[in-house]
């Protein structure tokens, strides 16, 4: 029977889940769109197990794989399990046959399905598969307590891990650090870099799932005893237990790693928030038939949205009633803003930087803007909390106003006007400043509180609180020494790049219509052995006015990166930055992760441009676009035919000028990364090139 490889449109079934804006915490928007918030996919047969990379899913009966119209797309024995590589460039099966054991097999992600690999070893049967979250490494378990790691097309072994489990379900973290392996009531964490086992979980009940949540700092396993822990991923020690969630039969995490979904039975998934387990929501399927739960993380939505099975089909949810993740969105904010805070001034003398830029006074400025991005957040809490007047205490003389969806503050009042606080007193709260508490909620630090009954104003005061930023003091927070190094730094690179543009100005290899950015950043991370340590960002990037775009950059249809003045320019400063001021940073055997940015415009290929091979040739490889993780190829023999390849060219260009050019970074340990931008418009504006370099543990 010819098979057929149809996916559903995901740009069509995304839209179904389209809602207008982000709903954010301020409520004074627009109203949402009305959107279609379940899509049910009716199927023949009953989606025994799946597997999904954004929308697209693959599920398999039998001998028999299916995409989500129903359409089958290839024949095995009898499947077992199936796995997508996250770019969707290969899919992997885990097939038995009839006699012998069981083994694996990949396929090419097109219309034809091709095989590309079968995985059959001599005296072991596979038992679960895993792709990485970066989509480079396939993990292959075996009966024998084995894991083998192959390259993303399952053809090459790599590494061979000497395991204490014969693992029937492996999970990747989403930062690549760790493996989770299971088997039975044993979980084994490996370190993936180190190739080493982090640790070793046993639990009462059998492990059922096994997901990682927030950024990978925390990691959810889910036990048959119906039991949710959450483990923290520096230590692997226990943060929480949330219990009383029926079978727990697998979990996954919220896009925001806030809540938690466990599928309590096969009828019914159950939302949890994970700061705070008293707060669910259930979603009943009538149906049945549920056996897995699966997370849409696109990185291009606003929406939750989940995919499960049912006897009959697979389902599409926008899960509503999430309330933000206020920390994480805070902590963002904060870092953006107290970084700008931390560079010298323009006009800043260096002493009148460090009589400014001190611990003390970093504290002092991540507190106050802690209660500024806060109170932003909370418009509207205080309106929809009712209050009321509770307890007096007579030695203190504080009386308690109490809040329905906050704690309770404390006012100072004399004892003979506290009867003018009686229940429905008018009272005013003016210049109100909030917090956040560690589990996501808003708590007032600051308020003025006006009776009208008599006149007065009473000021509750606990801004000096103990704050977010002290909580995680020695986590988030770099060493001033080392912001003033890198400021320094960063002037250095400044200093390099006016040379560097000058003398290339001179040579009229671009004009002063080109614009170069050189940024340094200093972040502090936590490693896969729970280390903390920081890592050191310097990033190089450039534009060019439109009417000289192309004449400083590339040419329409040009990718060698010698043919754009600008994209040159920026290298150089690049390298004689990494022979000079930055050498510090490159040591060997140290970890460097580059991501190199290519973007093409909207302009037409009607024909196919040729690709001289100048930057190898490359078959599915992983790359960014617009955040979403996909793949692309590229080849002499087809040349090039759609904007992605050519952005993709002009990103493996500055791959090749570093690995020529930049002699010094063989002795490190280098992970290219690859990002892709093609805009809806037309206009040599669009073509542009940026480096990342990170160095890891840098100091």
């Amino acid at each position: 029977m010819k098979k057929h490889f149809i996916f559903l449109a995901l740009s069509l079934l995304a839209g179904n889940f389209c809602l207008a804006g982000n709903e954010g915490v301020n409520q004074a928007q627009e109203p949402a769109k009305e959107v279609k918030k379940v899509h049910k996919i009716a199927q023949k047969i009953y989606p025994q197990g799946y597997d999904n990379t954004s929308f697209a899913i693959l599920y398999f009966n039998g001998k028999h794989a299916y995409n989500n119209r129903g359409m089958e797309i290839f024949e095995g024995d009898s499947i077992k399990d199936i796995k997508i590589n996250p770019s969707f460039s290969t899919v992997a099966s885990l097939e038995r046959p009839k006699n012998g054991r069981q083994f694996a097999q990949t396929y090419r992600v097109d219309w034809k399905m091709l095989p590309l690999q079968k995985i059959k070893l001599k005296n072991q049967s596979i038992t679960a598969l895993a792709y990485s979250a970066d989509a480079r490494r396939l993990a292959v378990a075996t009966n024998d307590k084995q894991i083998l790691l192959f390259d993303g097309a399952g053809k090459n072994i790599e590494t061979t891990l000497k395991s204490s489990v014969a693992a029937q379900k492996m999970v990747y973290s989403g930062n690549n650090f760790f493996l989770a392996a299971i088997e039975g009531k044993t979980l084994e964490i490996w370190n993936v870099e180190r190739k080493t086992v982090r640790t070793t979980i046993k639990t009462d009940s059998r492990i059922n799932d096994v997901t990682f949540a927030d950024s990978n700092t925390k990691m959810l396993v889910a036990t048959a005893d119906g039991k949710l822990t959450v483990y923290d991923t520096a230590t692997f020690t226990v943060k929480s237990t949330i219990d009383d969630i029926g079978s727990a039969l697998a979990c996954q995490a919220n896009n925001s790693g806030k809540y938690a979904y466990v599928l309590y039975s096969p009828t019914r998934i159950c939302v949890i928030n994970l700061l705070d387990p008293t707060e669910r929501q259930f979603i009943d399927n009538a149906d049945g038939g549920t056996s897995a739960i699966r997370g849409i993380f696109n990185n291009n939505s606003e929406n939750d949205i989940l995919i499960y099975n049912t006897n009959n089909a697979l389902v599409y949810q926008v899960v509503d009633g999430l309330t933000p993740y206020y920390n994480k969105m805070m902590s963002s904010e904060l870092n953006e803003k107290l970084d700008q805070w931390l560079k010298q001034m323009p006009g800043e003398t260096l002493e009148e930087y460090n009589a400014r830029v001190n611990e003390a006074s970093r504290r002092e400025m991540a507190m106050g803007l802690e209660r500024d991005i806060a109170t932003k957040m909370a418009v509207g809490v205080l309106d929809n909390s009712e209050w009321s007047v509770g307890d007096y205490n007579t030695k203190t003389k504080m009386l308690t106003l109490a809040f329905s969806t906050m704690p309770d503050i404390f006012l100072e009042v004399p004892l003979d006007e506290v009867k003018q606080f009686a229940d429905g007193a008018r009272l005013e709260f003016r210049n109100v400043q909030y917090g956040l508490n560690p589990d996501d909620k808003f708590e007032i630090v600051y308020a003025e509180v006006y009776n009208p009954e008599n006149g007065q104003t009473y000021i509750f005061d606990n801004k000096e609180r103990k704050s977010l930023s002290y909580m995680s003091e020695d986590a988030n927070f770099v060493p001033i020494d080392v912001i003033r190094a890198t400021n320094m730094e960063e002037l250095a690179l400044e200093s390099i790049k006016e040379d560097i543009i000058s003398l290339a100005k001179q040579e009229q290899t671009i004009s002063d219509k080109t614009h170069i950015s050189v940024n340094t950043h200093a972040d502090p991370a936590v490693d896969a052995d729970g280390k903390n340590i920081i890592n050191y960002s310097v990033e190089f990037s450039y534009e060019v006015e439109e009417e000289f775009s192309a004449r400083d950059d590339f040419k329409p249809g040009h990718y060698h990166t010698e043919e754009s003045g600008a994209a040159m320019s920026m290298l150089k400063i690049m390298r004689k930055a990494f022979e000079n001021d930055f050498a510090k940073y490159i040591a060997e055997g140290k970890r460097v992760k580059i991501a190199i940015k290519g973007t093409a415009d909207a302009s037409p290929i009607n024909r196919a441009l040729a690709y001289d091979g100048a930057y190898g040739e490359y078959d599915g490889e992983p790359v960014y676009k617009n955040s979403e993780m996909t793949n692309v190829s590229l080849n002499k023999k087809d040349g090039i035919g759609t904007n992605e390849q050519l952005a993709f060219a002009r990103a493996v260009g500055v791959n090749h000028y570093i690995e020529k050019e930049l002699a010094t970074f063989e002795q490190m340990k280098r992970d290219y990364e690859y990002h892709i931008e093609v805009s809806e418009q037309e206009g040599s504006k669009f073509r542009r090139i940026s480096v990342h370099c990170t160095f890891i543990d840098a100091f």
